[in-house]
């Protein structure tokens, strides 16, 4: 169980997969977005070096509630304290985390910023 300052809302959309020339691709046009509340989004500033150049990406972590219906690829929209929204993608698997008591604690997802 997440802590109670844990109060960050997001919206999780999630597309539809459609079949186009053998492979499966998302379907944003169909997507369906659903509510997630009681989570913490941490979004540190980070920079990765591309042979000598600096490139700013903006990347966190999702910690949500156990159970959260929180899937590879899905796009998160939240809202920071100063008011501006960010969309990122989870890259990777979202992992279940268990409390020392071996009990499933929270979900945590590894976020990307999204550019569509």
């Amino acid at each position: 169980m997440l802590p109670s300052w844990c109060r960050d809302a997001v919206t999780v959309t999630r597309p539809a997969w459609v079949e186009s020339r053998g492979a499966l691709v998302p379907n944003w046009s169909k997507a369906t977005p659903h509510a997630l509340t009681g989570c913490s989004v941490q979004v540190p500033l980070t920079s990765m070096d591309l042979d000598g150049r600096q490139q700013a990406e903006l990347s966190g972590t999702l910690y949500a509630p156990s159970g959260a219906d929180v899937a590879r690829g899905d796009r998160i929209t939240w809202t920071d304290p100063m008011g501006v929204e960010h969309d990122f993608t989870v890259d990777g698997m979202p992992m279940p985390w268990s409390s020392p008591s071996g009990r499933v604690s929270h979900v945590q997802a590894r976020l990307v910023e999204w550019r569509g």
